[in-house]
């Protein structure tokens, strides 16, 4: 019988799904031999690496949602859903946990198929996860991406060319984003959106040591590719919900102005901003976003990403720990970092409020990782740069009201041109004035002196001009 009669509340997680495999010391023989494979001669077409259009003839045989290539030139080859031939062939919308991808891997064995002579050309890594909450659709999460670094974004759309979600697109890698319950057409009373991150080509993942469909079987290479894959790409994407924040009146007028950037796709993709400054937005835009939105997406996508990804990890083989215990059922693995952290559904998880990684175990009261310097140093300059921000607000404040009390009363000495351009190789000179206030002088420097003289100097091109007549009045 199938696998896939499972009932229509139940969670769905393929992680592992479509893949293409080079089979080295292979004979084709095993395949020719074999009557479950009936090979049809196909002819294709196929661009080379210049973009050309070339043909190219193979024997093809398609067994439960695989099929399985011999080249002319003599290669094998296997291409499919790998949760389509767990399933005996049907749909791929059911779970698929890490023990079935072992059993697939399994049964393919049963072919002449050797994990560690299987090379991987590409394949799918991803999660479907459930949307219950009444205020968030699948189309919220897809929608919400607003831009990732140096990609293009391309719409995704079903067999009746309705929108159902987006994919980014670089040489190396795809991230889709998109719903799953429309694109499967599944039966299921809640919505469905599935992330994925799918490798076309298979550099980026080499220094992980993951070449071959055997180093998908080794649950700490996963893990692995999960942080620094998968979950980096949600925490690299820009992410804006226009439900979780729709009044901005509330925003400080200097907020205002940036958010009318921040929140337009376009401006993400200017050329001449460097990556420092990009990052530096996205850093005060999210810090926005978590202070003045009613929920933070992105931080519901990371949660559930790595909720699910520990119950498709741990689904069939997790080993309780023979110390603690749990009313009513057991304790459920944290897999982040290769660690395994015991936690009940009481535990609310923390992530690093620079990078977002989670760090639910370690102390209570830590707000970054303890692994990334880098993330610390950001936090320290953030502070010091908020203190100083602070600080020059204060010190406006008080130069505005100055200026505002004592008006035409007000004398002031400038001791050098505030105007002068700094030069490669001078020495800048330093702004500073010497200001008059009932008869005591104080000494303003550097940046607070060049605000006062820009704020004086507006004072004095507003300020009215007296009528002709009425000075004729008063004398």
């Amino acid at each position: 019988m199938p696998h896939y009669f499972l009932l229509k509340n139940l969670t769905l997680s393929p992680l592992i799904d479509y893949v293409n495999i080079l089979l080295s010391d292979f004979d084709f023989k095993v395949w020719k031999s074999d009557s479950r494979l009936q090979f049809q001669f196909k002819i294709a077409d196929e661009l080379d690496k210049y973009g050309n259009v070339i043909q190219t003839s193979s024997e093809i045989a398609q067994y439960k949602g695989l099929d399985f290539i011999h080249t002319l030139s003599g290669q094998c080859l296997i291409k499919g859903s790998i949760h389509r031939f767990f399933n005996a062939g049907g749909n791929n919308g059911n779970r698929f946990t890490f023990s079935h991808f072992i059993k697939a891997i399994e049964e393919l064995e049963e072919f002449g198929v050797k994990p560690d002579k299987a090379i991987l050309k590409s394949f799918e890594f991803g999660l479907n996860l459930s949307i219950k909450e009444k205020h968030l659709t699948a189309k919220s999460f897809y929608n919400s991406i607003i831009y990732r670094s140096g990609e293009v974004e391309k719409c995704m759309s079903d067999d009746g060319n309705n929108l159902i979600g987006k994919q980014f697109v670089t040489e190396d890698t795809t991230v889709k984003s998109y719903d799953k319950k429309q694109q499967a057409t599944l039966q299921c009373t809640h919505e469905l959106v599935r992330y994925e991150l799918r490798f076309r080509r298979m550099r980026l993942i080499k220094r992980l040591g993951i070449t071959t469909l055997q180093d998908l079987t080794d649950k700490n290479k996963l893990i692995e590719l999960f942080e620094k894959k998968l979950l980096k790409s949600v925490s690299e994407s820009i992410y804006l919900d226009w439900k979780a924040l729709p009044n901005t009146n509330k925003l400080p007028d200097y907020q205002k102005k940036k958010f009318l950037n921040w929140r337009n796709p376009k401006w993400w993709k200017e050329k001449s901003m460097t990556a420092k400054i990009r990052n530096k937005n996205k850093i005060s835009f999210e810090k926005l976003i978590g202070k003045h939105a009613k929920y933070d997406i992105k931080e519901i996508l990371k949660q559930k990403i790595i909720s699910e990804f520990n119950n498709v990890i741990e689904s069939s083989d997790f080993q309780q720990n023979n110390n603690t215990q749990k009313k009513g059922g057991i304790y459920a693995a944290c897999i982040v970092s290769g660690n395994r952290v015991e936690e009940t559904n009481t535990v609310k998880k923390k992530y690093c409020k620079i990078c977002g990684k989670d760090i639910s175990h370690l102390k209570k009261d830590a707000k970054y990782c303890n692994d990334n310097r880098k993330c610390r140093d950001k936090a320290y300059n953030m502070k010091v740069s908020e203190q100083r921000r602070a600080k020059r607000t204060q010190k406006q404040k008080e130069i505005l009201k100055l200026i505002k009390e004592l008006g035409n009363d007000l004398k002031l000495t400038k001791t050098t041109n505030p105007d002068i351009r700094k030069k490669a190789g001078i020495p800048s000179k330093k702004t500073s004035i010497i200001v008059s206030v009932n008869g005591r002088e104080k000494l303003y420097n550097g940046a607070a002196a060049r605000f006062f003289l820009k704020e004086f100097e507006k004072k004095k091109k507003h300020k009215p001009q007296k009528n002709p007549e009425d000075e004729t009045k008063d004398t």
